[in-house]
């Protein structure tokens, strides 16, 4: 697409988000790769519908870093929260998860397949 049609689809899209045409104005601004409509379009799931995670895909869409990395430090600290774990303020980007607990028997059954395996080859 020439510049003049981006221009003018840039145009209609605006528009269309303008008058709350969201559905339009995305299909616009994705075809035609318009940062500034997708950040606006990740900031009406992100602020009005209160939707991050539809959010962060427009932010990712638009490169913009800074609102991904909001919501990923908001999501790892409510997974902090609903796991119990006040530690998480250490680092944004770690979770420490308690020890993994297995079963016996499935402890037994997976030495079985990998030994079976070895076998194998």
């Amino acid at each position: 697409m020439d510049s003049k049609e981006r221009i003018a689809l840039i145009r209609k899209g605006n528009e269309c988000f303008n008058q709350g045409k969201i559905k339009e104005a995305i299909e616009i601004f994705v075809k035609t790769g318009y940062k500034d409509g997708l950040q606006r379009i990740g900031d009406y799931y992100y602020y009005d519908k209160k939707l991050p995670l539809v959010a962060l895909r427009f932010y990712r869409m638009s490169g913009s870093q800074k609102k991904i990395d909001e919501i990923m430090e908001r999501m790892i600290f409510a997974l902090g929260k609903w796991l119990g774990n006040d530690k998480v303020k250490e680092s944004p980007y770690r979770v420490k998860l308690p020890p993994l607990k297995v079963s016996p028997k499935l402890k037994m059954l997976a030495q079985e397949i990998l030994e079976k395996h070895k076998e194998e080859k």
